[in-house]
């Protein structure tokens, strides 16, 4: 006699094996058999509701019989599928799965500084013409792409001339008129403006004459010594008339101090612009040139873009001309949560090996644990567990202190597929290092639940309550603990509660094997209408 255990369900059923009970030859008919046997199998979609059965073949001589199909168990308890690792299930919002690598830009240097000088006529205060040289003209109307001006610094001068001399207010005269005829500008109007001047001083004239090639350097330093001495302005002067070189000298470079300088000072706008990511994604839509923007630039705007399809562009163009760690990585992340959102099964498994390239390039590049995790996180999509979990504990051995946020979420994706693996209370562990959320708090009962520790688990599901009411899970695992304890009241106050927010629990519920001999009760039956 051979038996052929069965799980039936839906139109179909999975052969479990082939028992021999009798083989006619060394086994005694008349003897009490029996079998003990476990067998693994996988579970599929339908299986819920199924029936194990046990089929059997009796020969006997030339003759074939088959006894009655025998029904052993009906349906499976499936409530470790209940894990929650960030699986998209109907009317509930949608995980983000991965973990990007970002960049602090609030200590980012954002500011330039652009120079020009207003030239006056010597003894002079007005400004020549009657607008501004065209160089400055220009650039305060039309500025500098990706900058916006933030404030505008003029520093009145004068030369050492007796006629610039003369007059002790000529320097602050300069730069106030300068200002004016800056602020008549409809563009500047509403632009900061500082000014200041600077007389009886030799700051400016230092920098001159460090470019000027028209002494030797021996000469040079006989000016140098004069005005690094401590004498007084009036007195270095005189000093300096009587080298040999300051006809040609005061001729060539004083000039050049009748003059007010002008400091724009600029701020790099794409370092606080919340639309960069639009429009560099715009430009690469176009295939427009990133001319102005730095690797630096791509970065932020890929951390600021709020659309994968955004997000994509970015860091593939990021990929292309500075390829590193962030770049792989954060690209992964993206085909990752596309790859979660698919529904077609052969893009969905596209994007999930794009993504599990990108963090096999970024881990070549430099082995990290956050492209690790993300890692396993593509290989638990794509339904590799056991590959995910080594992926997930490696990352976790590459963080040493125990506080880290990373480490402590690592763990309690760790927790999750120890359920998965049967070591429910390695995953209890587990979740005692994880974040406090609704998530791993329920996950935490789930594992105590399966370890029939029904006590801590209950502990566990109330706490997922607390942090967060709307979460229906922790409703539901209270209503299982309720279920296993025979408390019928408990079971349906808190499935309703669970059910009502949760349509895939409302259907996970009309399947639950665990509520099956509730389901013709009234009050069980009041919760589905």
């Amino acid at each position: 006699m051979y038996l052929y255990p069965e799980y039936r369900y839906g139109e179909g059923a999975l052969r479990l094996g082939e028992f021999t009970a009798f083989d006619g030859v060394y086994m005694q008919p008349a003897q009490e058999l029996r079998l003990d046997e476990k067998i693994t199998f996988p579970y599929l979609e339908g299986m819920d509701t199924g029936t194990l059965a046990l089929k059997a073949l009796v020969f006997q001589k030339d003759r074939v019989f088959t006894p009655e199909l025998k029904e052993l168990a009906v349906g499976v308890n499936a409530s470790v599928l209940l894990t929650r690792m960030g699986q998209i299930t109907p009317n509930e919002p949608i995980q983000e799965l991965g973990i990007y690598i970002t960049t602090d830009f609030s200590g980012f240097s954002t500011d330039r500084i652009r120079e020009f000088a207003v030239n006056f006529g010597r003894g002079g205060s007005e400004v020549p013409g009657r607008s501004l040289p065209n160089e400055l003209y220009n650039f305060l109307n039309r500025g500098e792409r990706g900058y916006v001006i933030t404030k505008i610094k003029l520093t009145g001068l004068i030369s050492p001339e007796d006629a610039e001399l003369v007059n002790p207010a000529l320097a602050s005269q300069r730069a106030e008129n300068l200002a004016k005829r800056i602020k008549s500008l409809s563009v500047a109007k509403s632009i900061p403006l500082e000014t200041s001047f600077r007389i009886n001083d030799w700051f400016d004239f230092r920098l001159l004459l460090r470019d000027y090639e028209g002494i030797t350097s021996a000469q040079k330093e006989a000016y140098y010594s004069i005005i690094t001495s401590n004498d007084n302005f009036s007195n270095q002067l005189s000093k300096m008339r009587a080298l040999p070189t300051f006809r040609k000298v005061s001729s060539e470079l004083f000039p050049k101090l009748r003059t007010a300088k002008v400091e724009v000072v600029l701020e790099n706008s794409r370092f606080s612009d919340p639309e960069i990511a639009a429009s560099v994604y715009k430009m690469l839509q176009e295939g427009s040139g990133l001319e102005g923007f730095s690797k630096e630039h791509l970065i932020y705007a890929g951390q600021e873009a709020k659309r994968l399809q955004e997000k994509e562009r970015i860091y593939a163009k990021l990929v292309e001309i500075h390829p590193s760690v962030i770049a792989f990585n954060n690209l992964g992340v993206v085909y990752l949560n596309q790859a979660n959102r698919a529904l077609d099964t052969r893009e969905k498994n596209i994007l999930i090996n794009n993504a599990v390239i990108q963090f096999r390039e970024a881990n070549r590049i430099q082995t990290n644990s956050i492209s690790m995790h993300n890692m396993g996180r593509a290989l638990i999509l794509r339904g590799d567990m056991f590959e995910a979990y080594i992926a997930i504990s490696e990352a976790s051995a590459m963080e040493k202190d125990e506080s880290n946020v990373f480490l402590r979420a690592n763990e309690g994706l760790r927790g999750a597929l120890d359920i998965l693996n049967g070591d429910y209370r390695l995953a209890t562990i587990r979740f005692n290092r994880a974040p406090e959320n609704e998530v791993n708090f329920f996950n935490k009962g789930l594992a105590y639940f399966l370890a029939e520790d029904y006590r801590q688990a209950l502990i566990a599901f109330e706490e997922s309550i607390q942090f967060n009411r709307d979460y229906g899970y922790g409703f539901y695992g209270l209503a299982l603990v309720a279920a296993v304890s025979g408390d019928e009241q408990g079971l349906v106050e808190n499935l309703a509660k669970a059910v009502e927010r949760s349509e895939f629990l409302k259907e996970k519920a009309l399947k639950e094997i665990l509520f099956s001999q509730y389901r013709g009760d009234r009050d069980f039956i009041r919760i589905f209408r």
